[in-house]
Protein backbone atom coordinates (compact mmCIF):
# COMPACT_ATOMS: atom_id res chain seq x y z
CA UNK A 1 0.00 0.00 0.00
CA UNK A 2 1.25 3.39 -1.08
CA UNK A 3 1.46 6.74 1.16
CA UNK A 4 -1.03 7.91 -0.52
CA UNK A 5 -3.68 5.16 0.63
CA UNK A 6 -2.94 5.21 4.15
CA UNK A 7 -3.13 8.77 4.37
CA UNK A 8 -6.38 8.44 3.12
CA UNK A 9 -6.98 5.39 5.02
CA UNK A 10 -6.28 7.09 8.35
CA UNK A 11 -8.04 10.07 7.15
CA UNK A 12 -11.39 8.29 6.55
CA UNK A 13 -11.23 6.77 9.82
CA UNK A 14 -10.16 9.74 11.90
CA UNK A 15 -13.11 11.62 9.94
CA UNK A 16 -15.48 8.57 11.07
CA UNK A 17 -14.57 8.66 14.31
CA UNK A 18 -14.64 12.70 15.18
CA UNK A 19 -18.31 11.81 13.01
CA UNK A 20 -19.11 8.90 15.58
CA UNK A 21 -17.85 10.96 18.93
CA UNK A 22 -20.11 14.27 17.50
CA UNK A 23 -22.83 11.95 17.60
CA UNK A 24 -22.37 10.08 20.31
CA UNK A 25 -22.36 13.73 22.36
CA UNK A 26 -25.29 14.96 20.42
CA UNK A 27 -27.56 11.35 22.43
CA UNK A 28 -25.73 12.67 25.21
CA UNK A 29 -27.24 15.91 24.82
CA UNK A 30 -30.55 15.11 23.89
CA UNK A 31 -30.96 12.54 26.86
CA UNK A 32 -29.54 15.04 29.38
CA UNK A 33 -32.50 17.16 27.60
CA UNK A 34 -34.87 14.40 27.81
CA UNK A 35 -34.18 13.65 31.38
CA UNK A 36 -34.49 17.09 32.64
CA UNK A 37 -37.47 17.53 30.73
CA UNK A 38 -39.29 14.36 32.87
CA UNK A 39 -38.04 15.82 35.74
CA UNK A 40 -39.15 19.09 34.93
CA UNK A 41 -43.02 17.52 34.25
CA UNK A 42 -42.98 15.38 37.55
CA UNK A 43 -42.31 18.16 39.59
CA UNK A 44 -44.95 20.02 37.87
CA UNK A 45 -46.91 16.62 38.45
CA UNK A 46 -46.36 16.73 41.85
CA UNK A 47 -47.03 20.29 42.36
CA UNK A 48 -50.46 19.84 40.57
CA UNK A 49 -51.21 16.88 42.88
CA UNK A 50 -50.61 18.54 45.94
CA UNK A 51 -52.99 21.67 44.80
CA UNK A 52 -55.79 19.66 43.45
CA UNK A 53 -55.10 17.28 47.22
CA UNK A 54 -55.53 21.10 49.00
CA UNK A 55 -58.55 22.43 46.81
CA UNK A 56 -60.17 18.52 47.49
CA UNK A 57 -59.17 18.84 51.10
CA UNK A 58 -60.77 22.30 51.51
CA UNK A 59 -63.63 21.33 49.44
CA UNK A 60 -64.78 18.40 52.11
CA UNK A 61 -63.96 20.65 54.93
CA UNK A 62 -66.42 23.03 53.30
CA UNK A 63 -68.84 19.89 52.62
CA UNK A 64 -68.44 18.68 56.40
CA UNK A 65 -68.98 22.29 57.78
CA UNK A 66 -72.03 22.82 55.74
CA UNK A 67 -73.46 19.54 56.76
CA UNK A 68 -72.62 20.28 60.44
CA UNK A 69 -75.19 22.77 60.36
CA UNK A 70 -77.07 20.81 57.94
CA UNK A 71 -79.73 17.63 58.51
CA UNK A 72 -76.95 14.96 59.46
CA UNK A 73 -76.39 16.22 63.24
CA UNK A 74 -79.89 16.68 63.78
CA UNK A 75 -80.49 13.01 62.57
CA UNK A 76 -77.83 11.32 64.64
CA UNK A 77 -79.13 13.09 67.48
CA UNK A 78 -82.38 11.97 67.33
CA UNK A 79 -81.34 8.38 66.82
CA UNK A 80 -78.36 7.60 69.24
CA UNK A 81 -79.66 5.97 71.97
CA UNK A 82 -78.65 7.23 75.05
CA UNK A 83 -75.69 6.02 77.47
CA UNK A 84 -77.00 4.05 79.77
CA UNK A 85 -74.56 2.72 82.66
CA UNK A 86 -74.42 -1.04 83.10
CA UNK A 87 -75.62 -2.46 86.19
CA UNK A 88 -73.59 -4.34 88.63
CA UNK A 89 -74.70 -7.60 89.27
CA UNK A 90 -74.61 -8.96 93.37
CA UNK A 91 -72.69 -11.97 93.95
CA UNK A 92 -74.59 -14.61 94.63
CA UNK A 93 -73.83 -17.16 97.49
CA UNK A 94 -71.02 -19.76 96.57
CA UNK A 95 -72.13 -23.49 95.54
CA UNK A 96 -71.03 -24.70 98.55
CA UNK A 97 -72.77 -21.96 100.88
CA UNK A 98 -75.75 -23.59 98.96
CA UNK A 99 -74.86 -27.09 99.21
CA UNK A 100 -74.36 -26.74 103.07
CA UNK A 101 -77.39 -24.64 103.52
CA UNK A 102 -79.39 -27.25 101.18
CA UNK A 103 -78.30 -30.03 103.07
CA UNK A 104 -79.34 -28.41 106.71
CA UNK A 105 -82.51 -27.90 105.38
CA UNK A 106 -83.26 -31.29 104.23
CA UNK A 107 -82.01 -32.60 107.42
CA UNK A 108 -84.54 -30.01 109.27
CA UNK A 109 -87.06 -31.53 106.62
CA UNK A 110 -86.48 -35.34 106.89
CA UNK A 111 -86.96 -34.35 111.15
CA UNK A 112 -90.36 -32.90 110.68
CA UNK A 113 -91.22 -36.00 108.21
CA UNK A 114 -90.30 -38.22 111.22
CA UNK A 115 -92.30 -36.66 113.67
CA UNK A 116 -95.78 -36.26 111.65
CA UNK A 117 -95.23 -37.87 108.34
CA UNK A 118 -94.72 -37.34 104.70
CA UNK A 119 -98.88 -35.69 104.35
CA UNK A 120 -97.68 -32.62 106.34
CA UNK A 121 -94.82 -31.79 104.10
CA UNK A 122 -96.47 -32.63 101.17
CA UNK A 123 -95.44 -29.42 98.97
CA UNK A 124 -92.00 -29.72 100.10
CA UNK A 125 -91.58 -33.17 99.04
CA UNK A 126 -93.19 -32.13 95.98
CA UNK A 127 -90.32 -29.63 95.22
CA UNK A 128 -87.58 -32.19 96.27
CA UNK A 129 -89.38 -34.58 93.85
CA UNK A 130 -89.45 -32.18 90.91
CA UNK A 131 -85.73 -30.92 91.36
CA UNK A 132 -84.41 -34.88 91.20
CA UNK A 133 -87.04 -36.06 88.79
CA UNK A 134 -84.18 -36.14 86.01
CA UNK A 135 -81.61 -37.61 88.00
CA UNK A 136 -83.41 -39.82 90.02
CA UNK A 137 -87.19 -40.68 88.12
CA UNK A 138 -88.30 -43.91 90.01
CA UNK A 139 -87.48 -42.20 93.36
CA UNK A 140 -89.00 -39.02 92.89
CA UNK A 141 -92.12 -40.33 90.95
CA UNK A 142 -92.23 -42.67 94.32
CA UNK A 143 -91.99 -39.70 96.59
CA UNK A 144 -95.16 -38.10 95.32
CA UNK A 145 -97.20 -41.36 94.58
CA UNK A 146 -100.01 -40.16 97.51
CA UNK A 147 -102.10 -43.47 97.17
CA UNK A 148 -98.49 -46.08 97.91
CA UNK A 149 -97.70 -46.52 101.33
CA UNK A 150 -95.98 -44.04 104.02
CA UNK A 151 -93.02 -46.53 104.26
CA UNK A 152 -92.29 -46.38 100.55
CA UNK A 153 -92.55 -42.41 100.55
CA UNK A 154 -90.27 -42.81 103.57
CA UNK A 155 -87.76 -45.11 101.58
CA UNK A 156 -88.36 -42.82 98.08
CA UNK A 157 -87.06 -39.78 100.76
CA UNK A 158 -83.80 -41.06 101.46
CA UNK A 159 -82.64 -42.42 98.52
CA UNK A 160 -84.10 -38.37 97.37
CA UNK A 161 -81.62 -36.76 100.52
CA UNK A 162 -78.56 -38.78 99.12
CA UNK A 163 -79.05 -37.88 95.52
CA UNK A 164 -79.57 -33.96 95.84
CA UNK A 165 -75.58 -33.42 96.27
CA UNK A 166 -75.43 -34.92 92.69
CA UNK A 167 -77.76 -31.85 91.16
CA UNK A 168 -75.27 -29.19 89.79
CA UNK A 169 -75.37 -25.79 91.32
CA UNK A 170 -77.95 -24.04 89.68
CA UNK A 171 -80.25 -26.96 90.50
CA UNK A 172 -79.34 -26.78 94.14
CA UNK A 173 -80.11 -23.17 94.14
CA UNK A 174 -83.74 -23.78 92.67
CA UNK A 175 -84.10 -26.10 95.25
CA UNK A 176 -83.12 -24.39 98.20
CA UNK A 177 -84.98 -20.71 96.97
CA UNK A 178 -88.26 -23.44 97.16
CA UNK A 179 -87.13 -25.16 100.32
CA UNK A 180 -86.60 -21.31 101.69
CA UNK A 181 -90.11 -19.62 100.47
CA UNK A 182 -93.07 -22.63 100.65
CA UNK A 183 -95.59 -20.33 98.83
CA UNK A 184 -92.90 -20.80 95.74
CA UNK A 185 -92.98 -24.25 95.28
CA UNK A 186 -96.71 -24.36 94.43
CA UNK A 187 -97.53 -26.01 91.51
CA UNK A 188 -98.83 -23.12 89.43
CA UNK A 189 -95.02 -21.76 89.96
CA UNK A 190 -92.70 -24.47 89.28
CA UNK A 191 -89.98 -23.77 86.97
CA UNK A 192 -88.21 -26.96 86.67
Amino acid sequence: MSSMQRDLARTMIQARQSAAQREHLADRASREKRDARRVERSERRAVRTDERAARRAARRAAREAALGAGWWPRWTRRTTAPVVPALATAAGPTPDTVASELDDRLRRLADRIVEHGTEVERIALETVADATRWTVPGAAAALVDWDGTEIARLRAFGVLHGSVGRLGPEDQAWLLDRLRDPSAAEPGTWVA
